[in-house]
């Protein structure tokens, strides 16, 4: 008879809770932490391991958080499990919103590879993609940075983390290093923007703009430097003008401007991202003109006026020769489009039109002919026809998207039911596009419409008045309360809602 074979009881390790307040290392490493005070532990420093020290704050868990999956276990580097979340959250909502209007390099390749390879842009990343979160829960109406927030906290220890690493770096020979200085640069802007930090993000800027003329006044061109990150500050640069920076501020040589333009002034665009770079070149010439009319009072407008208007009929004949070559190219290439560069073009094709009768306008100062108001509908009813198109909407974006038309109708149009119909286009899709928010263009538009008609003592005002309309007047004057120099924001000279002291 066969011994029998009695079963092997297998020893089950015990369920141990694994420390969520040790240093990282030892995180890393699944050890227990000895949590020594100060800024190292005990465990690292008598094996002889580098210490990555203590995290000063943990975000919360929630049973309803979204599932993203986990593309950071390939870096080579010790991280902890916010860090991870926020990192996925980033590459797999931030970018998507980021790229809603036009396909990137910036974001679908450089800034993507370069958090994988560099620290610094791999914690700065993560404050974009915790503050974006914690943004869109509020609806994009955050007014400054509230450390009761375990997001906010959060992004404040991977900032100064991402600042300790540049700062490193910043004595190296490293010929990357620029670039990615560049490039948190730029993450920190927007990071700060979504905050309703408005001074900080403007400082970020100008430090990306300081760098990037000195590169053009050692090296004499841009070349070394990822032409879509350059682009990027461009735009910025030229949306900065309305918010009393005195841009633009980026001073490009004559091979700087012909690289971000459209080579062939003669020739039709090729594509829609070709498109796309001829209309930011343009815009980049009529914003600043804008911020400067907006700005200005009456008289300052007439003593003036040879030289402003002199300006303005010749950005109304680039922005003509530029609309016809652009409607061209959609004659001939529209049909054959994906769905997405279709509404890139219907994109452009609002900003010729929004450019054009802002610029056309731009002196007037009070109400605006009755006789321009079938543009004003037009431009409104186009802009309702492209948001349908858009069933999912994005949060944030550096693109010029919907807003700088919405926003022309909304505080300009002579009918005051026309600017109603869209102030309700900006608050249905909250988000931002580079500096502008969409709730600021709303509540703004809308304050200076409820003045308009208190003015007057019109009917119409009953149709404004409500709790939501209260809250978002109330984001506005907070958000400029917290803004140092805002009283000098174009919009806000030409709405006129602080001459009462508000």
């Amino acid at each position: 008879m066969a011994p029998v074979e009695m079963p092997v009881s297998r020893r089950r390790r015990a369920q141990q809770k694994r420390s969520k307040t040790g240093c990282r290392t030892c995180r890393a490493r699944h050890i227990k932490c000895d949590e020594s005070p100060g800024s190292v532990c005990q465990n690292c420093t008598s094996t002889g391991r580098i210490c990555e020290g203590y995290d000063m704050c943990r975000l919360p868990h929630k049973r309803n958080d979204v599932y993203l999956p986990d593309i950071a276990n390939r870096l080579c580097w010790i991280m902890n499990s916010d860090e991870k979340r926020c990192f996925s959250y980033f590459h797999h909502h931030s970018i998507s919103s980021l790229i809603s209007f036009f396909d990137s390099p910036l974001w679908q390749k450089l800034i993507r590879q370069l958090s994988h390879t560099e620290p610094a842009v791999y914690h700065a990343v993560n404050v974009l993609g915790a503050v974006q979160e914690d943004s869109e829960e509020y609806d994009m109406r955050l007014a400054g940075v509230n450390l009761y927030r375990p997001r906010h906290r959060f992004a404040l220890e991977q900032s100064a983390r991402s600042y300790a690493l540049l700062n490193k770096r910043h004595a190296s020979h490293d010929p990357q290093f620029k670039e990615v200085t560049l490039v948190c640069c730029l993450l920190f802007t927007l990071s700060e923007l979504l905050l309703g930090q408005y001074n900080t993000a403007l400082r970020h800027l100008r430090s990306g703009l300081q760098i990037l003329n000195e590169t053009v006044a050692y090296a004499h061109c841009l070349s070394a430097i990822d032409q879509s990150l350059v682009e990027a500050f461009v735009r910025l640069d030229a949306q900065s003008s309305h918010f009393g920076t005195d841009g633009p501020l980026l001073h490009l040589n004559k091979e700087g401007e012909e690289a971000l333009s459209h080579s062939d002034p003669m020739a039709l665009p090729r594509n829609v991202q070709e498109a796309r770079r001829e209309l930011n070149h343009v815009l980049s010439k009529g914003i600043p003109f804008l911020s400067q009319c907006w700005a200005r009072s009456s008289t300052e407008i007439r003593l003036n006026y040879d030289p402003m208007h002199f300006t303005q009929q010749s950005l109304l004949a680039s922005l003509a020769q530029h609309k016809q070559r652009f409607e061209l190219f959609c004659k001939q290439s529209y049909a054959s489009l994906s769905p997405k560069e279709q509404r890139g073009a219907d994109i452009i094709r609002l900003h010729y039109l929004a450019q054009i009768l802002s610029i056309k306008t731009c002196f007037f100062h009070g109400s605006i002919p009755g006789y321009l108001t079938p543009e004003y509908v037009s431009l409104l009813s186009a802009h309702e026809a492209l948001m349908a198109k858009f069933p999912e909407r994005s949060t944030t974006t550096l693109d010029n998207g919907i807003i700088p038309g919405l926003y022309v109708v909304a505080s300009k149009c002579p009918d005051y039911r026309v600017r109603l119909r869209a102030i309700k286009a900006l608050q249905s899709w909250p988000h931002c596009e580079g500096l502008i928010n969409s709730n600021i263009a709303a509540s703004l538009a809308l304050e200076s419409l409820k003045r308009e008609l208190m003015e007057g003592n019109k009917n119409e005002l009953s149709l404004i008045i409500g709790d939501n309309e209260v809250e978002l007047v109330r984001f506005l004057f907070d958000t400029l309360r917290s803004t140092e120099h805002a009283a000098h924001w174009s919009m806000i000279k030409a709405s006129r809602i602080l001459q009462d002291g508000s």
